[in-house]
């Protein structure tokens, strides 16, 4: 700002506005209000207007709008405007024509932005840059000229107490003050407004119901084309992640919401303990990293970690696969072979998937847990193992227990210590931090340099519900850094097609599934009776053995489910 005794009245007028979340609509409340309360507009009320928006979108602290007569030797009317204390008030600060200041005269001859810090003004015109009778002191200032078709008609300021006005700051600055100066411009020119407040510096009104509705149309006009700069500048503002400080974390899980610290906080009581786990979550919540974090943290952790995807193997294999085979006992078992639990001996076995094992393999896996021993396929004789189960699925196993298809005695003797994983669209705050972490890491890997997602990229990623959860957060910004063309992710292009998750809408069951179910329920309401007049097969209408039949075909044996 300027410093000279005759620069600012000691008598102002402030009006206090509270910072609120329909900042948006001041511009529109403003001009509703004109016609019937004051039958004006006043040049205040749109600067006041203005620096609303301003102030949250690039954090400044103090904005000034200076008026120059056409002989640009007189200072007009000046504004003032300020955020304190979470309220911004304005103030007029000349409202009679003053001489110009040495460093008004140089800032009135700008004619291109220009921005100068506190000490750059003290080496040039000393110690004379503050306000006069003012508490406040500002270190970084920027100065933007009004102009006209080559008339200056006046200066925009905007002022800083800690950090210089950005690159895009200034940009978007810019385009507002070229529409102040155009609306000036229109006021003077149809009703002489401009040449009554430059040359005879009296009240600044728009009188009468045609330049109201003008005022009015021109504010909108204003606000629209804020937002339209606002959406413009988030594709170029850079997003950088707020660094917090974090109450716990993990060197190989990234996220610090508040559900991943209740996860944290399970981890850290689990992992030393021997209990067996069973991790619970969608698709892509990132089971897999939770089990190697429990085993990291267990004192198994120097021995192997065998992983198991049971949903992979075809049945006909997997026994084998856990368990191992002897030399010959089936075809194609030309050799003996180590199972993963005898591969895991003193360290830990990872099933994921486990919700899809056959029931028949249930039982085998529910003995290893109960007797700490396995059976190779085709041997006779047991095999001693010492291995931390941790298992892992996506289903519900109670509702699969109630369905018969997962033993109800396995599923308790898995679901000890349970740990539940967050969806990713449950924990938002950690979206932008794993996708900064996916951008370093890909990035790193092809060899290429980013600045970062623009603030328009987030707050696309932010509104996605994430079906896929991280794992296609994570397969999302690979295929960004792919595909960018410069140093910043702009935008993103989230197919539609997968906005729907699976995991949301309910699954279709089969034929055979809903025909075991039907029978199931009518076991149970018959108590497991098959035959006889109170049995389930006189309920449902067929023979007895027919109804044997089914239930060895379906693997529903009584021995299943009563016990």
């Amino acid at each position: 700002m300027i410093k000279q005794e005759s620069d600012f009245s000691s008598n102002t007028n402030v009006d206090d506005i509270d910072i609120n979340p329909h900042a948006n609509s001041y511009f529109g409340a403003r001009a509703e209000t004109l016609a019937e309360q004051e039958k004006n507009f006043t040049l205040k009320e749109l600067f006041q207007g203005v620096f609303f928006k301003l102030y949250p979108l690039f954090s400044i602290d103090c904005g000034a709008l200076m008026l120059y007569n056409e002989e640009m030797d007189h200072i007009t009317r000046a504004y003032l405007t300020e955020a304190i204390s979470g309220k911004i008030s304005c103030t007029e600060i000349i409202s009679d024509p003053v001489s110009l200041s040495l460093i008004t005269k140089e800032i009135s001859d700008f004619d291109f932005p220009v921005l100068k810090s506190r000490q750059d003004w003290i080496t040039d015109f000393g110690e004379n840059h503050c306000l006069t009778n003012h508490p406040i002191e500002y270190h970084f200032h920027c100065y933007i000229p009004l102009e006209h078709k080559g008339r200056i008609l006046g200066t925009f300021e905007l002022h800083n107490h800690n950090r210089e006005l950005s690159a895009e700051g200034l940009s978007f600055c810019c385009n507002i003050a070229d529409f102040i100066a155009g609306l000036l411009a229109v006021m003077e020119e149809r009703n002489g407004y401009a040449s009554r407040f430059v040359r005879l510096a009296r009240p600044e009104m728009i009188n009468g119901t045609k330049t109201s509705l003008h005022a009015e149309e021109k504010i909108k006009q204003l606000e629209n084309e804020i937002g339209k700069l606002n959406t413009q500048l988030a594709e170029y503002l850079v997003f950088k992640p707020e660094v917090t400080n974090e109450i716990l974390d993990h060197p190989e899980i990234v996220g610090s919401s508040p559900e991943m610290q209740e996860v944290y906080k399970l981890l850290n009581r689990i992992s030393t303990s021997e209990t067996t786990v069973l991790i619970l979550g969608e698709t892509g919540t990132g089971k897999e990293l939770i089990a190697k974090a429990i085993h990291d943290g267990s004192g198994r952790s120097q021995k192997t970690m065998i992983k198991v995807n049971c949903a992979a193997i075809p049945p006909n294999l997997i026994e084998s696969e856990l368990f191992g085979h002897e030399k010959g006992s089936f075809t194609g078992a030309t050799e003996k072979r180590i199972g993963k639990f005898e591969q895991a001996h003193k360290g830990t076995i990872f099933l994921d998937e486990i919700g899809e094992l056959t029931l028949d393999l249930q039982v085998k896996l529910l003995r290893v847990l109960q007797e700490k021993e396995i059976e190779r396929v085709g041997g006779k004789t047991t095999v001693a193992t010492d291995v931390r189960i941790i298992s892992a699925t996506n289903r519900n196993l109670f509702e699969e227990v109630e369905a018969g298809r997962f033993r109800r005695d396995l599923y308790y003797r898995l679901n000890v210590l349970p740990v539940s994983l967050p969806p990713l669209r449950n924990r938002k705050s950690d979206i932008a931090v794993l996708a900064t972490f996916f951008l370093e890491k890909f990035a790193k890997k092809s060899n290429r340099n980013f600045d970062g997602f623009s603030k328009k990229a987030i707050s696309t990623m932010m509104a996605y519900s994430w079906p896929g959860n991280v794992r296609e957060l994570e397969h999302l910004i690979e295929r960004q850094v792919v595909m960018a063309q410069g140093p910043m992710i702009k935008d993103l292009e989230i197919p539609k097609s997968t906005e729907h998750s699976l995991s949301t809408v309910a699954r279709v069951k089969t034929i055979s599934e809903n025909e075991r179910d039907h029978i199931f329920a009518v076991l149970e309401l018959c108590n497991g009776r098959i035959s006889g007049k109170h049995g389930a097969a006189k309920l449902l209408g067929v023979p007895a053995t027919t109804l044997n039949s089914k239930i060895k075909k379906l693997g529903l044996a009584k021995k299943h489910v009563f016990n």
